[in-house]
């Protein structure tokens, strides 16, 4: 039913509908490296270009799951709804928490808020990502009584967004995680808290502001597709003592993780230091707030004269609801050097934009 077997120690490769005919060169070129009870599928981010991939072994996988399963204490009573595809790791580490409790998996990944909402009735526990939740709180869904937890991870989560959900009943825990960990690294405990907590089966710290983690459910090899088929091992990615340096930024309290976006996020533009993260969360949360989330977005692009350039994009039906003038008012001290309507913004099966 969800083409994946735990049982079948072959290496089962789970590609993106749009990536099956890459099927045979990645399995060729992946077939020396005897990658025996793995999985292989490709980043979350990825969109085309270069494509990257990852081999996760079932032991780091089950782990992983292990370990959220014990962190939000599901049961074998539990059931969850698989509302993420399981190309990505999202929707296969759902399948892995079900796998080692033998909880009941009840199929919601055709994603239509309405259809989606009606088959969620018996379900106690799934993992949606942001755009998903903004489609239940725009028509004003409220959640069913039997669920315990929604977890929302795969991109930023405006608090705006999240304090829209909790009036409307849902028990949103905010989660971050990774690929590269087989799902999971940090999460909140409960709707009432933001604190991202680190599972315990991971080590973190930060250089230069830079995340590293040291992890039981670590990936074994990553792969890249572009011109030349590259392969690396996990071991040639880490420091001596195990760290694998992320492409996040991150601040650590404690046990606790500060996301600060990914590397690339803080840039000068024009001589100003700018944090891309906390302009989107400002930008995000004014379209909230009219409605109209998704119809404009901030890009960097190249410049020749500055280096870099800020650039809103947005949709004609933007006009409908709020006014560039008062979006540009709301950004400032920053300064938008561009701004371009455009037709469609192009984003990845998760709702991530597409970044070129």
């Amino acid at each position: 039913m969800f083409n994946v077997d735990f049982d079948n120690p072959a290496p089962q490769l789970i590609c993106h509908p749009n990536l099956c005919h890459h099927e045979t060169e990645i399995l060729k070129n992946l077939g020396p490296y005897f990658l025996r009870d793995h999985f292989i599928l490709f980043s979350s981010g990825t969109t085309g270009g270069h494509l990257k991939g990852y081999a996760l072994s079932k032991k780091a996988l089950f782990k992983n799951a292990e370990e959220v399963n014990k962190f939000f204490g599901i049961s074998s009573t539990d059931i969850w709804g698989l509302s993420l595809p399981t190309y990505h790791v999202g929707g296969l580490s759902v399948l892995a928490r079900a796998h080692l409790l033998g909880n009941l998996v009840v199929d919601l990944r055709s994603w239509e808020p309405l259809f989606w909402y009606k088959k969620m009735s018996e379900v106690t526990v799934t993992s949606i990502v942001p755009t998903q939740l903004y489609d239940l709180v725009r028509l004003e869904l409220k959640a069913p009584p039997h669920l315990r937890y929604l977890i929302v991870g795969g991109d930023f989560l405006s608090p705006k967004l999240k304090e829209k959900a909790l009036f409307l009943g849902w028990p949103v825990i905010r989660t971050y995680g990774m690929s590269e960990v087989s799902s999971q690294l940090a999460s909140a405990r409960s709707p009432d808290s933001d604190l991202l907590e680190v599972l315990p089966i991971h080590e973190v710290k930060t250089k230069d502001a830079r995340l590293l983690v040291k992890s039981l459910s670590l990936f074994t090899l990553e792969f890249v597709m572009g011109e030349k088929f590259m392969v690396t091992h996990a071991s040639r990615l880490c420091d001596q003592s195990g760290f694998f340096l992320t492409s996040d930024r991150a601040e650590l309290s404690g046990n606790t993780i500060i996301p600060l976006g990914r590397l690339g996020d803080e840039l000068k533009v024009g001589g100003h230091l700018v944090n891309l993260l906390k302009l989107r969360d400002t930008l995000s949360g004014q379209l909230l707030e009219n409605n109209c989330l998704g119809q404009a977005e901030i890009v960097v692009e190249e410049d020749e004269r500055k280096g870099k350039k800020l650039v809103l994009l947005y949709l004609s039906s933007l006009g409908n609801h709020l006014s560039i003038e008062e979006i540009l008012n709301r950004l400032k001290p920053v300064r938008i050097d561009e701004v371009r309507l455009i037709n469609e913004f192009k984003r990845t099966d998760l709702g991530k934009l597409k970044r070129s």
